[in-house]
């Protein structure tokens, strides 16, 4: 798989989203909340977490029962897979990875594709409209892109997202957890290994 740099697109994220998002799981949780714990869960970060926790055990997850070509992915490897290649190729302010048919020009002229034998491309997106602008371009639906804007919690903000095709053509969302040994944000306990890309690029 090639990788290739480019200049974040529309300088660095804020760290903010402008979406409010309202998840299946979310709702079922709630009732259960002390309202702390609501609060806390407005936040993408706890969103994240409380998405992952609930699919445990699950590699794969359709939020979106109305767009069922969306996929998020919850795959240990894959996820330590992106974290790794999100440090190699991004800069500080990319928080979005996306697997692109081209590795040059400008990123809006080339499109989504299959992350085998693929251009891995960071960006940085400031709002959930320059997001939507962007997958626009690279082929998206109007409607798929919408499935991933409320789906991923904090995608065009302070969580980056990869964004691949795989080989059937269903959209695939992998959440790029870059840890931090001071903080407690996410927890996850992953392993990589030097041949874990090759694992990657046969799904």
């Amino acid at each position: 798989m090639d990788s290739s740099s480019i200049t974040a697109m529309r300088g660095s994220t804020d760290g903010q989203s402008d979406c409010a998002y309202s998840h299946p799981w979310q709702s079922e949780l709630d009732e259960n909340l002390l309202p702390a714990t609501r609060i806390a869960m407005n936040d993408p970060l706890s969103q994240l977490n409380a998405l992952i926790n609930s699919h445990q055990g699950q590699d794969e997850v359709t939020p979106d029962a109305s767009q069922p070509e969306f996929r998020i992915s919850l795959n240990p490897h894959n996820l330590e897979l992106w974290r790794l290649e999100h440090r190699q190729i991004a800069g500080k302010g990319a928080n979005l990875l996306l697997a692109c048919l081209s590795s040059t020009g400008p990123l809006e002229d080339t499109s989504l594709g299959w992350v085998v034998g693929a251009a891995i491309r960071p960006a940085s997106v400031n709002s959930q409209e320059d997001c939507k602008v962007l997958l626009h371009a690279l082929g998206l639906s109007s409607d798929l892109i919408n499935s991933v804007l409320v789906n991923c919690p904090g995608i065009a903000g302070k969580v980056a997202w990869a964004l691949y095709l795989e080989r059937h053509g269903h959209l695939v969302a992998t959440p790029v957890l870059d840890q931090d040994p001071d903080s407690n944000d996410i927890k996850l306990q992953v392993t990589a290994r030097s041949d874990d890309m090759k694992q990657l690029n046969r799904e």
